[in-house]
Parts: C-alpha cells; structure tokens; sequence
C-alpha cells in the first residue's frame, strides 16, 4: 500500500505530511498583514478628509464664480448665503429691484443647498457676498477646515476670480 501512494504523488506519507504552511507560519504572516493595515488606515483618512476639503473649496469657488457671471448676464444681484453653524451654503437671487433686494433660492442645479462632507467645518468673515450686475462683488473669505489643515477661499472685489489657498494647521 506504501508503495502505490508513493507512485502518485512521489511522496511519503510522512513527507506528504510535512509539506505545506504550518498552523504558525499562516498566523505571522496574518498578523504582519493586520499590523500593515493598522499602520496605513490613519494616513488614508487623513488623504480623504484633505480631498473632500480641497473638492469642497473648489465647489464654493466654482459657485462664486458662476454667480459673478449670472450677475452680469441676468442684469441682477446675486448672493452666496453662508450657514457657518451649519456647514451649508446657497445660491441666490434678487427677485425684487427693491432696497434692500429680496432674495430667493436661485433657479437650477446651483441653486441648491449645498453641505460640507462629514469631518469638514466652513468659517469666515460674513455670512454672505453679494454679487452685482456691473461685476463687482463683496470681498469675502471662506474657510473650509479639517483637523489638520484646510484651504480658504477669497473674493477681492471688481472681476476678480476667486482664489484657493492652502492653510496649515501648526
């Protein structure tokens, strides 16, 4: 009986038996794998909320933009209201030429209440910049933090784009 079970596979039975990863070797290298994973979760986080912070300030500056532009197009005022407690903001427009103007929700995709991802907290100097239709704006600064940094967004007045910086925490 030995001698058929060593024809097919060229093995003892006691060789056959010793061939493979032991019970220990598949348990180290488990716990080398779980201790790589442990190390790299925290930078992977710390990737995220900076990318959703930078995508958020890209977002608020992109609606400034559009708005100094409908403001010109449209021939009205236009407003970003900021909700800093709440960590919203929207797009809105003069319905009325009256002083001071009345604003409502503006029409469209930009019009909607926009929220910072979670992890995320906005600040800045006023709750609002107002846009008007012979191209000037209130200069504003909006902050879009994290725990470790964040990136602010500033407006400076007549035509002017809104620029993105990057902000450290120390």
């Amino acid at each position: 009986m030995t001698a058929s079970r060593r024809r097919r596979s060229g093995l003892t039975p006691l060789e056959a038996a010793s061939a493979g990863f032991t019970l220990i070797e598949l348990t180290l290298v488990t716990l080398l794998v779980l201790i790589l994973i442990g190390l790299s979760t925290p930078i992977f986080k710390k990737t995220f909320s900076d990318l959703s912070a930078r995508d958020t300030s890209f977002g608020i500056s992109k609606l400034i933009n559009y708005a100094q532009e409908m403001a010109v197009l449209e021939r009205k005022n236009y407003k970003i209201a900021f909700d800093f407690k709440n960590g919203k903001y929207q797009l809105l427009e003069a319905v009325s030429p009256a002083k001071p103007p009345v604003y409502k929700k503006a029409a469209g995709r930009f019009g909607k209440l926009f929220g910072l991802p979670q992890g995320l907290s906005l600040s800045g100097d006023r709750n609002g910049v107002i846009f008007y239709p012979d191209g000037h704006c209130d200069e504003i600064r909006v902050n879009v933090s994290t725990k470790s940094g964040g990136y602010s967004v500033t407006v400076k007045g007549f035509g002017n784009m809104a620029e993105i910086k990057e902000v450290k925490v120390e």
